[in-house]
């Protein structure tokens, strides 16, 4: 017999591949946020909380006219700093920006990857399934970028509540990060 497999995430993740990602072991954050939650759209009240977490924890976010086409944000490790261009036209894109340069500073934090390997090969087909754009630009970056921009592309298609939860994670509980930099 034939089991139908219902949608779970923003994704779309198939219930299996969410199955098959969230028991890769204890690093699969992602992928039990994807399963736990059907997606709604981010709100500015979201944007503003992710921003003042990571406010919290040290990293100013900050608004700018970024001069390179095509340039959405970015994060600066060196000065701990998440820029968001003034190209944005609705909430949406702002949380895309912010959530993808958030998962950049939780990278910082966890001093590299925050998935388990297993789970990329699932989350580069889901991404190239369901956000093929998204997918297609990651092969512009150099290769040893490529996993850290997955994840980051990967997360920033979460459900909203998701993303400070992964933040607290990876940089600290509730309050202002207690980890140390990383040189």
């Amino acid at each position: 017999m034939a089991q139908k497999l219902t949608r779970c995430s923003s994704l779309g993740l198939p219930v299996a591949l969410a199955t098959l990602l969230i028991t890769a072991g204890p690093q699969a954050c992602l992928a039990q946020a994807v399963a736990s939650s059907t997606r709604r759209a981010p709100t500015w009240a979201d944007i503003d909380n992710l921003r003042s977490l990571l406010m919290a924890r040290g990293t100013k976010v900050v608004q700018q006219d970024c001069n390179q086409r095509g340039l959405q944000g970015l994060y600066h490790d060196g000065s701990d700093t998440i820029v968001i261009c003034r190209v944005h036209r609705d909430p949406q894109a702002v949380w895309n920006t912010l959530a993808h340069e958030a998962t950049h500073r939780m990278q910082a934090c966890a001093g590299g990857s925050i998935t388990d390997p297993r789970q990329h090969r699932a989350m580069a087909q889901a991404l190239a399934t369901y956000e093929p754009e998204e997918w297609r630009s990651i092969a512009i970056y150099p290769r040893q970028q490529q996993l850290s921009e997955l994840e980051a592309r990967y997360t920033a298609r979460l459900a909203p509540e998701q993303v400070p939860r992964l933040l607290r994670r990876y940089c600290g509980g509730s309050g202002p990060s207690t980890l140390s930099r990383q040189p």
